[in-house]
């Protein structure tokens, strides 16, 4: 487990290292006019906020009545400003998913890394679009840990999202569109091929220093 807890900051300091030993580039020369709270691309920051989670995909209906779970994620981030207009941001987060069925909670928690593509379209408003890949770390029924051994644990998808900056300050909604299937074996151990996916709307605020 202690190694599963230190993999996201090593990914996560492993970017902020690559960044801070490259050398006096063009780009890093830039980074003198971008830095400081009036940057619109650039800095490091802490974000969290509430996960809107559903599952989707053709063998959904096979779950019966199956309804959205609602949860929170938390993490960090860091943006390196290659233009003006765009940048790079890597995130480490730490997220819960899942879905209500049949008067029972199923809910998964993730270490999810997404490296975003981001476009400013002003300097208080910008689109994210990216991949992200994940880590599933714990499987729940009820509050009650259970067996993670019938589920993919590397997960993996598309996030798209929107974000304003007033300031230090961020607030942005994001959807993560999974493309990993959830399940890789039924109860009794057998593999299966069942198309039931996480899908996440993300809504959250941010604070970069």
């Amino acid at each position: 487990m202690r190694k599963i807890l230190l993999l996201p900051m090593f990914l996560f300091f492993s970017f902020t290292g690559f960044a801070q030993i490259e050398g006096p580039t063009t780009v890093q020369q830039n980074h003198n006019l971008l830095s400081g709270l009036d940057a619109p691309n650039e800095g490091v920051g802490i974000k969290g906020g509430v996960n809107f989670s559903r599952v989707h995909g053709s063998d959904k209906d096979n779950l019966g009545d199956v309804s959205g779970h609602t949860n929170f994620h938390a993490g960090v981030f860091a943006q390196f400003a290659l233009t003006e207009f765009f940048s790079i941001q890597p995130e480490v987060l730490y997220s819960r998913t899942g879905y209500e069925r049949n008067d029972s909670t199923f809910r998964f928690n993730y270490f999810d890394v997404p490296v975003l593509a981001v476009f400013n379209i002003s300097d208080n408003f910008s689109v994210h679009l990216g991949p992200q890949v994940g880590l599933m770390i714990a499987s729940k029924e009820d509050g009650s840990e259970i067996d993670l051994g019938p589920y993919n644990t590397f997960s993996y998808g598309a996030a798209a999202g929107l974000e304003g900056r007033i300031n230090r300050f961020r607030l942005g909604a994001r959807y993560v569109h999974g493309l990993a299937d959830l399940r890789k074996e039924d109860d009794a151990g057998n593999s299966i091929d069942q198309d039931i996916k996480n899908g996440v709307i993300q809504v959250y605020i941010g604070i970069g220093f």
